[in-house]
């Protein structure tokens, strides 16, 4: 062979090998639509690891990514194999912040080449505007166990964090601090909200489309660093999907807040048992009397009615029974009777029944963890009419505890059930799977029957970027001692639960001036506005949309403030405003006024510490 000859050989074979060199990379960067927003994945010696970069700058610096499966290691390799790229642009009817949400986003799926002796696996990777997603997949897991999720989360020097340490029921106390005063092993549980330095914006960890893993809670793991921390190991099969790990990203509150990555993430509702959607005709969102919180709180069969006669006057579509009916034995007639009975006479009240159950043995109760004894009990609950089910006291958010969520939603969505999670953790986007998920607790509520308005006025940029929460709002005393009468009927408005389950004693709202507002609330929404005065802890002012009416919610924190605001979001025409504001002369003393107003009016809120206000606006 000639020279000439062999030259043209080896230039041919470098040619043919060319695409398989060009396939693996050590780096990838995906874009939002919008390339405001970039996702780097990259290999630092063979650690797989990434980066967040916002408007040029860091929000996420270098961070670790992979799994410890059984003795194998996930997130070790080489390079990447051959990367597919793809992009998507939808919207779908939701039930949270807005009617309609936001599935834009650019797609990579990467490949790693592995370095012995860790698994192959793939990262699937999606950049939106308001934030990035990824997940691990692992094709061929075997039956080893993933025993801890590697992920880290580096935080840039200079941010503050607000996060509350209660990873069993999420139900703990948010409060902020120094990235750099995070001590090693603090707890936190998702959402965890950062202030980025200098104005440059903010950042949410959370976690989307958890069906069938350990759920994810934060721990701090080095200076500026928080780690994923699962509830107990994990059983695998013969391919790992892991549940969605989610930073959203804002410039503002406004996009945080708005920000629809945790249900985008989520796998569709099934269209055989929800044919509509969320229209679906029997998931019926609605409020709810309750009278655990209230000053007669007796869960007996009399005091049951009465409540059912009270949630007919107010115009409330439901009365929740509590822990105790299944006790029930007036006049010799079983629980399961007077149950029936009680949603007989509920009817003819325009109201329907919601029973409470536990997750396991309580009080000498049986529970719903075992399969056989929660579907006995859907099916009896659907025979006699009951249309929704609060369940009751998980502590936990294993993989058992996961499954049992998508086991009870699935065979209540066959039943036509709708279900309420307390002593939950929080939502990861199963309403969007699941419609008949109408709330979920995994919050510091009223159950606490304490009032922090710091933590209250932090939670609509905290927990609630999560999904709905059941809040239990609205208590008429002791008012003296944190809120006034504005705040208390402010949290309505302000707290997203499609079952949006109220405190107070249904008798005293019927007596109370502020009435027409508590009747008026909904609890769905088609829009809604951070406006720029809020400050995670310090105040939360919301305009929301239904329809054609706008409320303004306002909820203040520690101290008193003079709040100027602009009905621009308003829009065209002239609106009946109806509007309750803090009052000089007690915390609980109404300050309601009516007025004609315009987007062209500007209001100055007097917030007292601790205080709100309620504007409604009907075009």
């Amino acid at each position: 062979m000639n020279i000439s000859t062999a030259f043209s050989w080896l230039l041919a074979a470098q040619l043919l090998s060319a695409p398989a060199l060009l396939a693996q990379t050590r780096q990838e960067t995906i874009l939002s639509p919008d390339k405001r927003l970039a996702l780097t994945v990259f290999f630092t010696g063979d650690q797989l690891q990434y980066k967040v970069m916002f408007r040029g700058k860091p929000v996420i610096e270098p961070s670790a990514l992979g799994l410890q499966l059984g003795s194998r290691v996930v997130g070790r390799g080489q390079a990447f194999g051959q990367v597919q790229r793809t992009s998507v642009v939808e919207t779908y009817p939701w039930r949270g912040v807005h009617s309609k949400a936001t599935n834009a986003y650019n797609q990579a799926s990467l490949p790693v080449t592995p370095a012995a002796p860790a698994a192959a696996f793939r990262l699937e990777a999606r950049v939106f505007n308001d934030g990035v997603a990824w997940r691990y997949v692992v094709p061929q897991a075997g039956q080893d166990p993933v025993r801890a999720d590697n992920t880290e989360f580096a935080i840039p020097a200079g941010s503050s964090v607000w996060s509350q340490p209660d990873i069993v029921n999420y139900e703990g106390r948010y409060q902020p601090q120094a990235i750099e005063a995070v001590p090693l092993g603090q707890l936190a549980g998702p959402p965890l909200t950062v202030v980025l330095p200098g104005r440059q914006g903010y950042l949410a960890i959370t976690e989307g489309g958890l069906t069938d893993f350990a759920g994810m809670s934060l721990v701090a793991s080095g200076p500026r660093v928080f780690k994923a921390n699962l509830k107990g190991a994990v059983a695998t099969g013969a391919t790992i999907e892991t549940p969605w790990r989610i930073v959203e990203v804002g410039a503002d509150l406004n996009t945080l807040v708005n920000c629809d990555i945790v249900p985008n993430v989520s796998p569709k509702p099934d269209a055989r048992l929800f044919p509509q959607g969320l229209a679906t005709p029997w998931v019926q969102p609605g409020r709810s009397v309750w009278s655990w919180l209230s000053g007669n709180r007796a869960v007996t069969f009399e005091n049951m009615k009465r409540f059912s006669q009270w949630a007919g006057q107010l115009g409330f579509e439901y009365n929740l029974v509590d822990e105790g009916w299944s006790r029930w034995n007036d006049g010799g007639k079983d629980p399961w009777t007077l149950m029936q009975e009680l949603v007989t006479y509920s009817a003819a009240q325009h109201v329907k029944v919601w029973v409470w159950k536990a997750y396991s043995d309580h009080d000498g109760t049986p529970g719903l963890q075992q399969a056989a004894a929660r579907q006995a009990f859907f099916r009896h609950c659907r025979d006699i009419g009951v249309a929704g089910v609060k369940i009751d006291f998980f502590n936990g958010e294993s993989q058992e505890v996961i499954k049992f969520y998508q086991a009870a939603l699935r065979e209540a969505a066959e039943l036509h059930l709708l279900l309420d999670f307390h002593g939950a953790n929080k939502p990861t986007g199963e309403s969007r799977t699941w419609p008949n998920e109408l709330s979920r607790e995994g919050v510091r509520g009223l159950e606490s029957e304490k009032v922090w308005p710091a933590h209250d006025a932090a939670l609509p940029f905290t927990r609630y970027l999560a999904g709905h929460g059941d809040y239990t709002p609205l208590t008429f005393g002791p008012l003296g001692q944190g809120s006034t009468l504005a705040y208390q009927v402010a949290t309505m408005a302000t707290f997203t639960s499609p079952f949006l389950c109220v405190a107070a004693n249904p008798e005293d709202i019927l007596t109370s001036p502020a009435w027409e507002l508590i009747t008026s609330i909904p609890t769905e929404w088609d829009e809604t506005i951070v406006l720029p005065q809020s400050a995670i802890g310090g105040l939360s002012l919301l305009a929301r949309r239904r329809g054609t009416t706008w409320y303004l919610a306002a909820l203040n924190g520690t101290a008193a403030q003079q709040v100027p605001v602009k009905l621009a979001f308003l829009g065209k025409g002239s609106y009946q405003a109806l509007t309750l504001a803090d009052s000089s002369e007690a915390p609980a003393a109404p300050n309601i006024k009516r007025a004609t107003v315009t987007s062209q009016v500007s209001l100055t809120l007097s917030l007292q510490a601790g205080g709100g206000y309620l504007g409604i606006f009907r075009k």
